[in-house]
């Protein structure tokens, strides 16, 4: 396959999510099999129907990170959710620091699909 180990840093579990049209919320484990410590950044396709919890954050080397995914009531479409990473030093403490500094190393894209 075209991927490298390097683009298959992170995981997303389940990896693809579904949501009725009166909403509801969902975990999600967002899985490193990285040897380093990786900051993500979440971001969702449809910013009124979707909230996540937490939008930013740390994944240790080898483990995985919880993420809620929030859908309010609404009309049924496709929607996507992307999970954004970059090594980060074991000092860092702003999860938003290497996103705001452009160093963004890979992404993750989980399908969001109504069940109708």
């Amino acid at each position: 396959s075209e991927w490298s180990t390097r683009e298959m840093a992170l995981n997303l579990d389940p990896a693809e999510l579904q949501f009725a049209k009166e909403g509801g919320n969902v975990s999600v484990k967002i899985i490193s099999s990285s040897e380093s410590r990786l900051a993500f950044k979440v971001k969702t396709s449809n910013n009124d129907l979707y909230r996540v919890r937490p939008v930013y954050g740390f994944v240790e080397p080898k483990a995985d990170a919880p993420l809620v995914v929030v859908r309010f009531p609404g009309p049924p479409k496709d929607d996507k959710l992307v999970v954004q990473w970059a090594e980060v030093p074991a000092e860092e403490t702003d999860p938003k620091a290497p996103f705001d500094a452009g160093a963004q190393q890979g992404e993750v894209m989980l399908p969001m699909k109504p069940t109708y």
